[in-house]
């Protein structure tokens, strides 16, 4: 059986024994969703994947998701996205932003795997701030104001400009990206897809409004959420190692990535899943 060591935070483990890609995984793979839960970030270091062996992974977690943009397959597998950074580059990517996977999806990503396989000895660390237990600290009326509350997220707002900007995608192709991704509405207290226990839902990339308040009151709201929410004591910033492979609850969880210093190069694997016969 597995056992976890804190990790220098609120939240997050690290896993040992846990087997990966062997039968006593598949075995205790009800443990690992249950430890996820409950510390909404798992490590396992020092592991040597194939894309094979991460889908492999991934599917311990639940079902694997194809990703929305096939455009950074992996060439063994279209489930694994594959992602190099080498500045400099004259923009802010878009997973700079503190985010949640797929927040502009009706259906968003519940759970990211990313594992490291290159790493530069400084910078491309990814932050994660907790989204729970901000909530759980708002004054008390500020919590009933927003607990029926509805937000509008956007692909269209930042999202989409950045990936304009960066070149990622051509204007025509920005456009038929917009029409696949119209706006969705998400609770702005977001329940737990399996436990039901409320989060902050909140992305700085895609949350555009808060649906029913006029657009000064919506702003204000937002702009004090996060500044109450993004705080150091509810975050852990992870410093890579190659072999890292780290597994997140969005739900739970906001993270963004941080550029990498010029003449550096970073290389990871992404990942991701949907919990298996939640209620949505």
């Amino acid at each position: 059986m597995f056992s976890c060591k804190p990790l220098n935070g609120s939240f997050g483990v690290e896993v040992f024994d846990a087997g990966l890609g062997t039968p006593e995984a598949e075995e205790h793979a009800a443990e690992l969703i249950e430890a996820l839960h409950r510390h909404q970030l798992l490590l396992f270091s020092g592991q040597s994947l194939t894309a094979e062996a991460q889908l492999k992974v991934t599917s311990l977690f639940g079902r694997p998701m194809l990703p929305w943009d096939p455009t950074h397959a992996h060439p063994d597998s279209p489930y694994v996205e594959v992602f190099r950074e080498s500045p400099p580059r004259a923009y802010r990517r878009p997973a700079e932003h503190w985010h949640s996977d797929a927040s502009f999806r009706a259906e968003p990503t519940d759970t990211t795997l990313l594992y490291g396989v290159a790493v530069p000895p400084e910078g491309g660390r990814t932050h994660f701030n907790d989204i729970r237990l901000p909530l759980a600290a708002l004054p008390a009326r500020l919590r009933e104001r927003i607990a029926s509350l509805h937000a509008v997220h956007d692909f269209g707002r930042n999202f989409s400009t950045l990936r304009r900007a960066s070149k990622r995608v051509s204007d025509e192709e920005a456009q038929a990206e917009l029409a696949a991704f119209p706006p969705v509405t998400h609770p702005l207290v977001r329940p737990h897809p399996v436990t039901g226990e409320p989060a902050l839902y909140l992305n700085e990339m895609c949350l555009d409004r808060v649906v029913d308040l006029p657009e000064d009151e919506s702003r204000e709201l937002l702009e004090e959420l996060y500044a109450h929410t993004l705080h150091p004591r509810w975050q852990y910033v992870h410093v890579w190692r190659p072999g890292d492979l780290l597994v997140w609850d969005n739900p739970s969880l906001l993270h963004r990535g941080e550029a990498v210093p010029p003449g550096l190069h970073r290389r990871v694997h992404r990942t991701t899943a949907q919990y298996a016969g939640q209620a949505r």
